[in-house]
């Protein structure tokens, strides 16, 4: 398992950010993680407006923004200190956000980004439906995106795999951030291929039914093989639900109010349909609590699956 050396949490001081700083220093102080980068990124057409407003050179606004912004940063980070034991790292820019982060990333090396659900302005870019979507297109690095102020580690993290290779690294992922107490909840969805037709070909229930008992017992065996290679002290819970994956993953969220959800990119079946589509956006949009997004980019340069066109 790939241990998370480094994080960062972008922050727009807003209430959201705030709880992202909050859970990013927790995760430092579980993982062993001596300091916490903090990025800040101003938006140059914000520059432009404020430029125009004071009628001052744009490299002068640059110097006035920064200098204010550093003050408040500094606020943090003895907030932080005092809060989690740990040290930080201010960093302010000024570009477009998801761009300005992704290149601190790609240049720290940074294991795990973390961010709040909703900025200052929901027209912007630290808006959560722009950029998390921005950054998962071009991040190499697991995006936690937050949404509840922490009080504890997770307690309870859902999974949704389909037993291949990136499902293993997905339960991987979730695992690098969890205390060995932390129940796992490992959720497969399944169906009948093309059982549509098979009804339309008057297929009888019964013999449908041995269909779903079949994929069922072949399930259960991967199952518990895919548990046998995390070889984890943790709690770990098995779901095996027929049905839609979108569906299924949505109830079980429902029974269970995990603390975190972890989804991803990649998959071998229909579960790719929700791992980043629509049904990735309405699971971020509506779950109240905290997703560990894994992108194409994080997946591709840890399993090397660039240009084997999985």
């Amino acid at each position: 398992m790939k241990k998370i050396a480094s994080i960062m949490v972008a922050t727009d001081m807003s209430t959201c950010a705030v709880m992202a700083e909050k859970r990013a220093a927790l995760l430092c102080r579980q993982l062993g993680i001596d300091t916490l980068d903090i990025i800040n990124v101003q938006d140059l057409s914000v520059i432009d407006m404020l430029t125009r407003a004071l009628k001052s050179p744009t490299d002068e606004t640059k110097r006035v923004v920064r200098e204010g912004l550093a003050a408040d940063l500094e606020n943090i980070t003895k907030r932080l200190e005092e809060a989690y034991g740990i040290n930080s790292r201010l960093v302010i820019r000024f570009g477009k956000p998801a761009h300005e982060i992704t290149t601190r990333v790609i240049g720290e090396k940074t294991g795990l980004l973390v961010v709040g659900a909703h900025g200052n302005d929901p027209g912007s870019d630290m808006f959560l439906g722009n950029l998390p979507s921005k950054l998962l297109q071009f991040n190499p690095c697991p995006l936690l995106i937050v949404r509840k102020a922490p009080t504890t580690e997770y307690r309870k993290i859902i999974v949704a795999v389909d037993f291949s290779e990136i499902s293993l690294y997905l339960a991987q992922q979730a695992l690098a951030i969890a205390t060995p107490e932390t129940e796992i909840v490992l959720v497969h969805a399944y169906e009948v291929p093309n059982e549509g037709m098979m009804r339309y070909a008057s297929v009888s229930e019964g013999l449908l039914h041995e269909f779903r008992s079949n994929i069922r017992l072949k399930a259960g065996a991967e199952m518990q093989d895919f548990i046998s290679q995390l070889d984890v002290p943790n709690p770990i819970t098995p779901v095996i639900q027929f049905g839609v994956p979108s569906v299924v993953l949505k109830e079980n969220i429902e029974a269970n109010n995990p603390d975190l959800i972890v989804m991803g990119k990649h998959g071998r079946t229909r579960l790719e349909e929700f791992l980043l589509g629509s049904t990735t956006r309405n699971t971020i949009n509506e779950t109240d609590c905290d997703i560990l997004v894994v992108p194409p980019a994080a997946i591709d340069r840890d399993l090397g699956l660039a240009g084997k066109g999985i």
